[in-house]
């Protein structure tokens, strides 16, 4: 560094870092809180420190992933909303006498099946409560007991048409079965009819025989 001519008085001139020479990277560093700082063409370009890097792409990774699975909650709470309302709709399809007391008088007969049958099999335990509870729902819900019939029927059409086929000819089966069960009490019932009539003919017969 050297004095001018005409400023032989002053202190010595110093370059102002950063246009005519390099800035040191002591005072780089004083200059840069937030990163370094590298001079491109006369611009201040700063650096982010590594540690903030990272920070940036943790937080907005878990933005990210924050909204995704805020929007995902929220579809699912309006997906289980619209089904509750289906299922609500629904139940009051299909129910058509007053709930109170009749669902009251179902559930007695219901748990009267179960607890009169708590010592058998379990086949037993699990079947005769059905029974019990589908009987009174027919007596104290007649309506009711029809609409929930014709929604199993529909959905069995549906969904299960091996079973219902399997029913049809279950049902089939059992009505030729009570056809023939029919005749025959039928059969039995003539045949009883006409040995009581023979047997009164020949009694009246011995009867009027004159003795000799």
């Amino acid at each position: 560094m050297t004095k001018r001519g005409f400023y032989e008085d002053d202190d010595l001139v110093v370059n102002k870092p950063g246009f005519n020479a390099e800035i040191t990277k002591e005072l780089k560093e004083q200059e840069s809180s937030h990163g370094n700082v590298s001079f491109i063409q006369g611009m201040s370009i700063r650096t982010t420190p590594i540690l903030e890097e990272y920070t940036n792409i943790a937080r907005h990774y878990l933005h990210e992933k924050w909204s995704y699975y805020g929007a995902e909650l929220e579809t699912q709470k309006s997906a289980l909303s619209n089904e509750v309302t289906s299922v609500k709709q629904e139940i009051r399809s299909v129910v058509r006498e007053p709930v109170l007391p009749n669902l009251i008088y179902v559930l007695t007969a219901t748990l009267s099946g179960s607890i009169l049958v708590n010592r058998r099999a379990l086949p037993v335990r699990f079947i005769t409560p059905l029974l019990f509870g589908g009987a009174s729902l027919s007596y104290f819900m007649p309506k009711t007991f029809s609409e929930i019939s014709s929604c199993i029927d529909s959905y069995e059409a549906k969904h299960l048409p091996e079973v219902r086929s399997l029913q049809t000819d279950l049902k089939k089966q059992y009505q030729e079965a009570e056809r023939a069960t029919d005749q025959q009490l039928d059969c039995a019932k003539k045949t009883l009819t006409s040995a009581v009539h023979d047997a009164r003919v020949f009694v009246a017969q011995l009867l009027s025989e004159p003795k000799k």
